[in-house]
């Protein structure tokens, strides 16, 4: 005599209907719901990142403008004629040539500096013995004093933080800022030959 007992199949854990296994190494898509909020996450970290940057541009700039502003203060010469003084105070003699190279500037931003400077009697010119085409430039007693006076960094906090960086950031940061610049709308080529202070 045949038994009627039946073979029974475990249930799949929890009740599930068991269903055609995954794929090993196949994730599934998230859906599309999913992928717009990933989407709206990343828009807003970019956001976020992109205000985060500009706050540290302006605290750079605002730190530079005090500095000039003390420096006039304490001083009554401009950030950039005390960049001057402190140049010629390192390096007497230097030319206008030399003085414009030593500053990243135009050289015609640079005779304009010299040329108030020598109307305050702060540095003055002498032609060379050598050569009287070359014209020397050093600074006077009242020159002098100014920079010994004058708050420090001589050059400004920028340059001065810049001066204070590894080679290897200053690289990285020359690229990054290239490349930030090629993205604006609006550029002044010009601007790069221009000392902060007279912006």
């Amino acid at each position: 005599m045949k038994s009627d007992a039946r073979t029974t199949r475990p249930k799949p854990a929890g009740g599930r209907k068991s269903g055609p296994a995954a794929k090993p190494g196949v994730r599934s898509l998230p859906a599309p719901s999913s992928r717009r909020a990933a989407a709206r996450t990343g828009g807003d970290d970019a956001a976020r990142a992109a205000l985060a940057v500009l706050e540290q541009f302006r605290l750079i700039f605002r730190s530079a403008k005090k500095h000039f502003q003390w420096v006039q203060e304490k001083t009554g010469v401009t950030g950039a004629q005390l960049w001057v003084l402190a140049e010629l105070r390192r390096n007497p003699g230097m030319r206008v040539t030399e003085l414009a190279r030593a500053m990243a500037v135009h050289q015609t931003t640079a005779s304009n500096l010299i040329e108030r400077l020598v109307r305050e009697k702060l540095i003055k010119r002498e032609r060379s013995d050598a050569d009287q085409r070359v014209v020397n430039l050093s600074l006077t007693a009242k020159g002098s004093e100014i920079v010994e006076s004058a708050p420090q960094p001589l050059e400004g906090v920028l340059p001065d933080a810049l001066r204070n960086l590894p080679i290897d950031d200053l690289l990285e940061l020359q690229r990054r800022l290239d490349k930030l610049a090629r993205l604006m709308k609006v550029r002044d080529a010009g601007g790069r030959r221009v000392p902060l202070a007279e912006m």
